[in-house]
């Protein structure tokens, strides 16, 4: 599990620093990599992402976002997939819908992360956040 999470970990650091660098993705997702977000209180549709919608998305959270945490809560092994718990911590950057400059958000994300020649292959989301 240290590889795979050590991974998950470098994910999150490039989301944290709001990185958009292929070659650094590049490096911890496969090529064929799908992102599944299921509905919550940000999105009412099932989402699904490939690489490259994947990284427009980080594009635009880094317009959106000023800050954002991510803190590994447990993480829990069964052959080549990862579930991780972890708490998202973000404060918004701008005024944007019903979200204010400096707002706080939190959310609860359980996700299960499939690993294929030892990089990230399906990952689902399952976030809940505060109101």
């Amino acid at each position: 599990m240290d590889e795979k999470l050590a991974l998950v970990y470098r994910y999150f650091q490039l989301l944290e620093n709001f990185s958009a660098d292929p070659v650094a993705f590049a490096a911890i997702f496969h090529p064929n990599i799908i992102q599944t977000e299921y509905p919550n209180q940000l999105s009412a549709e099932i989402k699904q992402r490939n690489f490259e919608i994947m990284l427009e998305s980080m594009a635009t959270n880094k317009q959106i976002l000023k800050a954002q945490h991510f803190t590994v809560v447990k993480a829990i092994q069964n052959g080549n997939t990862l579930v991780v718990e972890a708490k998202w911590t973000g404060e918004i950057g701008v005024d944007a819908g019903k979200f204010r400059r400096g707002q706080i958000m939190n959310a609860f994300i359980c996700t299960v992360i499939e690993f294929r020649d030892g990089k990230i292959y399906r990952q689902r989301n399952y976030d809940c956040y505060e109101h």
